[in-house]
């Protein structure tokens, strides 16, 4: 059946390897048949059936070509290629150990099965093989900036009057002081979508900030180096409601669009002490809530048909007030401290020298400006997170 003079002489399209082990025959095979189906970026492979006697298989997929071997009909083949009317086959190993290759005219041959594998196009759209129920979980964490409104001027107003009361009674110090408008924020929403692009969600949040302000105090009368510390901190747990529509620009990236109210879950603490005892400590600890709305715009590329890698800005409008809880003012009395507690709502009052936060029973009189205590979350944040579809 082969040709005994192509076997001999064009070793570049055969090779003996009668003498090697069975095992390694079928390694070449099928890296080989890989290597093949590697190289094709649009690779298609089909399974022949011979219909013809008997059907010659040349060297080249020209009809002049030298005839390498024959097969008879009934024959199965597989190819991997194609180059005009003849199909590229490979034959063997053989008895005696030979691989055979060589092109087959597709007048001789019937097509049994045929299977193209193409590589998309990046700018090509692609069915969604994935349609999933319309659910879908989006996690995401960032950064979070807002503007503090009373809580942050009253904080500060705080730690200024001590700084000049310590300044003016002739004491050195040193100020470190950090920005209270920085938060981080994580969150977590479920989406229904209704439509492909539209879709209503429920989500809940933590933000959490704090600052450390140390003000390092020296001089007459102390036996070292005292501080005096600052810190304020605010959490809060937003509960969503929102609004969702995608915008897809291609089969791998998309725009989303989001906008809805939350109510914030709000906790504020204080805690303003120092390491002797020319001056009061004093704590604070309430919580409140609030409404507020926000909006946002996130560039989203879809990594798999059920997880979408997201990047999101937010805008956010939200102001919190009437907080209520206690305040703990620490006097050191002769030989131990003594506290004094008052509880009710947080008041901010500003008068001609500096605005500080206190929390009464009672609303105050006396001074320039005197309301209920307001956290201003409004602001923006930057977030990163990804979507699961379901």
């Amino acid at each position: 059946m082969h040709n005994n003079y192509f076997r001999d002489n064009i070793v570049y399209r055969s090779t003996k390897i009668s003498r090697i082990n069975p095992f390694l025959i079928l390694l070449v095979v099928c890296l080989l048949t890989l290597n093949i189906y590697a190289l094709n970026s649009s690779s298609s492979e089909w399974e022949l059936k011979i219909k013809v006697e008997k059907a010659d298989i040349r060297l080249e997929p020209d009809i002049k070509s030298p005839v390498v071997t024959s097969a008879l009909k009934g024959t199965i083949l597989k190819s991997y290629e194609k180059a005009g009317e003849w199909f590229r086959v490979i034959i063997g190993p053989d008895k005696e150990g030979f691989v055979l290759i060589g092109y087959i005219h597709s007048n001789a041959v019937d097509i049994i099965k045929e299977k193209t594998t193409k590589e998309p196009d990046f700018w090509e759209e692609e069915p969604e093989f994935f349609q999933g129920i319309g659910l879908s979980v989006k996690l995401s964490g960032g950064l979070n900036y807002f503007f503090g409104g009373d809580i942050t001027k009253g904080t500060e107003g705080l730690y200024d009057s001590n700084a000049d009361f310590l300044s003016s009674a002739g004491y050195s110090l040193e100020s470190k002081t950090e920005s209270f408008h920085n938060a981080v924020d994580i969150s977590g929403d479920i989406i229904f979508n209704f439509t492909p692009q539209i879709g209503i969600g429920l989500g809940a949040g933590y933000i959490s900030a704090s600052e450390t302000n140390t003000l390092t105090v020296s001089g007459a009368g102390l036996l070292g180096l005292e501080q005096l510390r600052s810190t304020p901190k605010i959490t809060a747990v937003p509960i969503r409601l929102g609004l969702y529509f995608s915008l897809p620009i291609h089969r791998l990236f998309a725009v989303s669009f989001n906008c809805g109210a939350a109510l914030y879950l709000t906790k504020y603490s204080l805690t303003l002490d120092k390491d002797w005892t020319n001056l009061n400590s004093i704590y604070h600890k309430t919580s409140a809530k609030g409404l507020g709305f926000h909006g946002g715009i996130s560039f989203e590329i879809k990594l798999t048909h059920r997880a979408i890698f997201f990047i999101e800005g937010r805008g956010r409008y939200a102001k919190v007030s009437n907080f209520k809880g206690k305040e703990t003012d620490r006097v050191w009395d002769v030989w131990r401290y003594v506290d004094s507690v008052e509880e009710g709502v947080l008041y901010y009052l500003e008068d001609d020298n500096y605005p500080y936060l206190t929390i009464l029973e009672e609303e105050p009189s006396g001074y320039k400006i005197i309301r209920k205590g307001v956290f201003d979350f409004s602001g923006f944040s930057f977030r990163s997170g990804i979507r699961f579809k379901f």
